[in-house]
């Protein structure tokens, strides 16, 4: 979708869905806005966050194995390169640095049976990038932390290796909580983000990396509650070659909590991600850095989901297309049954689905979300999770949904030890029984957890397994294999402290 160049008069704001149960919602009377554009403040942009806290190179494309790993599909999610590559590239979202939000580090997992040497290329917010080896053995892990790389606010890498089998995240651990998120494996004209809020206890940057030696020209778009915001200062923005741009979102859209965004390039590409801050101020407290979509899809999985005493869920469902799109939301709960939603998503807007507010999603119930397009504009779906006291979750997840069943996934960051609690979440979305198995891949060999081994999913279940209940290490990247395709999410809970570092796990060529 080209984003419009101009902040419209006519427009749609956010819909809640706080009683779906009845049925879908339709799109609302347009309500007029008149946002004005306004200049970047970068500069405001730590001070900002302190106060928050306070209170050239080539486009390395993978090599495929086959023409049937060269889907469309594939080529918008991170997905990992086959064994056969000679190599393989990862575009790691900025993350913080420095600031007291957190120490950012990209970790690296080899799931294949050979070493793998590499650089690692940091890309500070200011400054030049500099560059650090990786090695990671085989059924192994490295991580490099970026501030030992560079001095910067923000910071983002790209991952360089001499073959394939390995995936990339990027994670941050600090105060406020911790988060992890899959890197990307290719660059992109588009990208797509549901989620954001500007509100006085909050703040939202993007981070769009240029790792390529020329500029790129990119236009803005904000849809929040009052309406489509396209500053002048984000229309045709020039992000450099061989950089990290911020963008303090804030400056743009101020206390606003319905923020989606859509950033398009006009030439070039990019990778963009995204660090929302909330203080604790006005009760949510928490940090997630996140990649963004790099297109609208039309399905989406959530493994994991549950609404119990001080955990909140809410699905946020952005179409950033100029008709309604209708979607469904299918629920799949570990015990019992739940009719599907059908929603109604208002062009350029946001729909919020709570899941507490929606009388078929019982509470305390673990459940799995699909959210798939049946008519009209494709779209971007995103879940979040906060968690405060009483629950013994704690802090704030901001989470992508998978957009394609596979029948291996790997993770690269993560443990499972006394201070995290490490559960993989399994959905079988087929028509078949699935049967998985799930290892650690441990200092040069795949250890299986526990007795998860050939473990049959029915078409439609999800299963959650507990990888601290089996066995602890400091450092437990994670790969499943199925008989059938399956979906995959990772789930990190500090333990007596706020972080909720929950995302989908990346497919295995």
């Amino acid at each position: 979708m080209s984003p419009r160049r101009r902040a419209r008069k006519q427009s749609r704001g956010e819909e809640t869905a706080a009683t779906l149960s009845r049925g879908s919602r339709s799109a609302r009377a347009p309500r007029s806005a008149n946002p004005a554009s306004r200049t970047r403040r970068l500069p405001a942009l730590v001070v900002l966050l302190g106060l928050l806290v306070a209170g050239g190179i080539v486009d390395r494309r993978i090599e495929r194995g086959s023409a049937q790993g060269a889907t469309e599909v594939s080529a918008q999610v991170p997905v990992a390169a086959p064994a056969s590559a000679r190599s393989s590239a990862w575009y790691c979202p900025g993350a913080p640095v420095t600031g007291g939000l957190g120490e950012a580090s990209v970790v690296v997992a080899n799931a294949g049976d050979r070493r793998l040497t590499g650089t690692v290329t940091v890309f500070p917010d200011k400054g030049e990038s500099r560059q650090t080896p990786i090695a990671v053995g085989p059924a192994n892990r490295a991580s490099v932390r970026l501030g030992d790389v560079v001095s910067a606010t923000f910071a983002s890498a790209l991952i360089e290796l001499d073959g394939g089998e390995a995936v990339a995240e990027v994670a941050t651990s600090g105060p406020l909580g911790d988060s992890a998120s899959p890197c990307a494996s290719s660059a992109s004209s588009s990208w797509y983000f549901a989620e954001g809020v500007t509100t006085r206890d909050a703040a939202e940057v993007l981070l769009a990396l240029n790792p390529f030696p020329d500029d790129a020209v990119v236009d803005v778009v904000f849809s929040t509650e009052e309406g489509v915001v396209s500053p002048q200062a984000l229309t045709g923005l020039l992000v450099r070659g061989q950089a990290l741009t911020p963008i303090n979102v804030g400056d743009f859209v101020q206390r606003r909590e319905s923020v989606s965004v859509s950033l398009v390039a006009r030439t070039g590409r990019l990778v963009v991600g995204r660090l929302q801050v909330f203080d604790g101020s006005s009760g949510r407290k928490g940090v997630s850095v996140g990649l963004g979509a790099a297109s609208p899809g039309p399905v989406w999985y959530f493994p994991e989901g549950l609404v119990s005493e001080g955990q909140s869920e809410r699905f946020l469902i952005y179409n950033p297309g100029r008709t309604e799109a209708q979607v469904e939301m299918a629920l799949a709960l570990e015990s019992g049954e739940a009719e599907p939603l059908r929603l109604t998503i208002p062009r350029e807007s946001r729909l919020t689905v709570a899941a507490g507010e929606v009388s078929r999603i019982p509470k305390g119930v673990p459940h799995a979300v699909t959210v798939r397009s049946l008519e009209g504009p494709e779209v971007v779906v995103e879940r979040t999770i906060d968690g405060a006291a009483p629950s013994p979750r704690t802090g704030v997840s901001i989470t992508l949904g998978a957009r394609l069943p596979a029948k291996r996934w790997a993770t690269a960051a993560g443990a499972a030890s006394d201070t995290t609690d490490l559960w993989v979440v399994v959905q079988n979305p087929g028509a078949r029984t699935a049967s998985v198995t799930l290892k650690v891949l441990a200092d040069g060999s795949a250890v299986q957890v526990g007795n998860v081994a050939d473990v049959a999913l029915q078409p439609g279940e999800r299963r959650a397994f507990h990888v601290n209940a089996a066995l602890r290490r400091p450092t437990a990247p994670i790969l499943l294999t199925s008989n059938e395709p399956v979906v995959v999410e990772r789930d990190l809970y500090r333990i007596k402290a706020p972080g909720l570092g929950m995302s989908a796990a990346i497919p295995l060529r």
